[in-house]
């Protein structure tokens, strides 16, 4: 499932979690390559995006969603690994649901083929907003990161399933319940 930073994807996916699919966080995964690139991270960037020894990534994000190039050299040092370790989960996982949390998964093409429902996860802007305010992303890097993202009318025309995700908790579990019975419908 992807969407829009401040939309909620993560609460869906633990939703569908609970519901007994299996989840896979990109974020999570991209979290723990870090340290793999960290050199190359720091040839690219200096050792200022560094607290002691680990990669800050609150100083990564500030440098490199300001600045398309410096997304770009990012994104190729760790889309790739990236990628190949969220591929090597899909593989073990034999059988029941996997739910994969991640914001660019409607650009990501070669992972998007193996997504059999790609659910697009929806919200008012100012609503996405104040969700990343709460998470501590200062406004001026939201209004960056939502910049360098897909547009959700873009990857609502590849998604199989869109969640609007504006209203309760109880009504978002709700649009789980029925997407996850129409899958199991189909299955």
């Amino acid at each position: 499932m992807g969407g829009n930073i401040g939309s909620g994807k993560t609460t869906v996916a633990k939703i569908f979690q609970s519901m007994g699919m299996r989840y896979i966080s990109a974020d999570r995964i991209g979290k723990s390559i870090l340290p793999e690139i960290a050199d190359k991270l720091k040839s690219h960037f200096g050792n200022d995006i560094c607290a002691g020894k680990k990669i800050d990534r609150k100083k990564l994000q500030s440098i490199v969603f300001s600045n398309k190039k410096n997304l770009k050299i990012l994104n190729n040092l760790s889309h790739p690994k990236l990628l190949e370790k969220i591929n090597r989960k899909i593989d073990h996982i034999h059988n029941g649901f996997v739910v994969i949390d991640a914001a660019l998964l409607f650009d990501w093409k070669e992972l998007l083929k193996r997504v059999d429902y790609p659910i697009l996860v929806k919200a008012p802007l100012e609503l996405k907003r104040e969700r990343a305010r709460k998470r501590g992303i200062p406004e001026k890097i939201f209004d960056q990161i939502l910049k360098n993202q897909k547009k959700e009318f873009e990857m609502a025309q590849t998604a199989k399933f869109v969640i609007e995700n504006n209203g309760t908790l109880w009504q978002l579990k709700r649009q789980c319940q029925k997407i996850l019975k129409e899958l199991k419908n189909d299955c």
